[in-house]
């Protein structure tokens, strides 16, 4: 098992490197990049959760009933979409997770613990910068400092949920940025940014300002310095992106941060034994997601057939700042009774791409719909860590998080419908 877990490493890898040549030559077909995503997921596949296993089924199901139907009405299935559909996308993923490798918060454990208001913001702050970058692992990097003894309270969760998934609005690095932009093409960056970055602040001020007691909290010890290679990270991307607006984000980003790291980690003892544990131990552990974009392709491509069998069904006629507003009012209600949020992606944008909607809207719908619907559901990949490390209750975060996402569903429709109407 453990060397089926070390091929997939270095398969996900030569994606990476497939993606970052793609975006210096596009001459280079993504189709090598499918092929070695497709292959590492075939190897993970026995480690994936039984509840993750069950989605997977569920999407290549749907997907391989559209396309049996497409063929049996002389439709050609789109074979692109689904041997590399989101290769772009699970590339960055395995990108990303190198900046684990430089980017950590500050774990020394004779640190004393802040305590009081000043702990909930540095903790609310530093989980969201740092989940921004390296995704999940700074809520378990961050929650096992905190728990100590007693575990982790009522407090330390609402404020470590919220943080981290509040970077969903606006994170270049996310799962959920990847996703909509896959799915939203032409969706521009410093746009989204506009929009979400402002939603971001409003959910870190409503989590700081309404936490219980805030004096007996006890938090987690966060330093402006090492806050700032996030801030880098982030300004190149957007930097490079000006410079060279045909290269897209994903690609950016696998040029950005496999290089960066090993330009960090040269410089340490033993970089090569570092970099081997990483592609080997930690990449592989992107199993969930790998099978369940993957699965992803195959339903979009029946989806797709299937739609184009109806005669091109579509639910609205055009999409604005309403659609998007119904749209973003469905996926939460969904995610809230289990739907993941890149079935949901996947499948409304397949749907919704025939009425070239705005790119950027779109994106933003996708976004927030992720940020809104992961704080809140029981099924998110979020609270079921949270319920599985920290001992949460299964229902929990439909209680302490349901006033909070009912405010930021109405201010990301607020968003949605500004947007719409300033650049529609």
């Amino acid at each position: 098992m453990r060397s089926y877990r070390s091929t997939a490493g270095w398969l996900l890898l030569a994606a990476v490197i497939c993606t970052a040549v793609n975006t210096l030559w596009p001459q280079l077909t993504n189709s090598w990049a499918g092929l070695f995503t497709w292959s590492a997921g075939f190897l993970l596949w026995p480690e994936l959760p039984t509840h993750t296993r069950r989605q997977v089924v569920i999407l290549i199901s749907v997907g391989s009933i559209g396309l049996v139907w497409g063929l049996t009405q002389h439709l050609t299935p789109d074979w692109a979409m689904m041997l590399y559909g989101n290769a772009q996308l699970l590339s960055m993923l395995a990108a990303v997770s190198f900046l684990r490798l430089i980017t950590r918060p500050d774990n020394n454990p004779e640190r004393v613990m802040p305590q009081g208001k000043r702990a909930v913001w540095s903790t609310l702050f530093g989980v969201h910068l740092f989940g921004a970058v390296i995704n999940l692992s700074s809520v378990f990097i961050i929650g096992d400092r905190l728990r100590g003894k007693t575990g982790l309270d009522r407090e330390q969760i609402i404020v470590l949920t919220r943080g981290f998934s509040a970077a969903a609005f606006w994170s270049p690095f996310f799962a959920a940025m990847a996703a909509a932009m896959t799915y939203a093409p032409g969706a521009r960056l410093e746009r989204i940014w506009l929009m979400g970055m402002p939603l971001a602040i409003i959910a870190l001020m409503i989590t700081g300002y309404s936490r219980r007691h805030p004096r007996e909290f006890v938090g987690y010890p966060m330093h402006p310095s090492t806050l700032a290679l996030p801030a880098v990270l982030a300004l190149a991307i957007l930097l490079i992106h000006q410079i060279r607006p045909e290269w897209h984000i994903l690609g950016i980003i696998c040029l950005l941060s496999p290089t960066l790291a090993l330009l960090i980690v040269s410089v340490r003892q033993q970089p090569l034994l570092q970099l081997q544990r990483h592609i080997t131990h930690d990449i592989p552990t992107m199993h969930n997601e790998l099978c369940l974009f993957l699965a992803a392709n195959v339903m979009a491509a029946g989806l797709s057939a299937l739609f184009q069998g109806f005669g091109g069904w579509l639910p609205f006629s055009q999409f604005g700042g309403l659609e998007a507003s119904m749209t973003l009012l469905f996926m939460l209600i969904t995610s809230i009774v289990g739907v993941h949020p890149v079935i949901n992606i996947a499948a409304l944008g397949t749907l919704l791409a025939p009425l070239q909607p705005d790119g950027t809207l779109l994106a933003m719908t996708f976004l927030s719909a992720w940020a809104v619907g992961v704080a809140c559901s029981p099924f998110s990949g979020i609270n079921l860590s949270m319920q599985g490390r920290y001992g949460q209750h299964g229902l929990a975060s439909l209680k302490w998080h349901g006033n909070y996402s009912l405010v930021m569903f109405f201010c990301s429709l607020a968003a949605l419908n500004l947007y719409a109407t300033l650049w529609l």
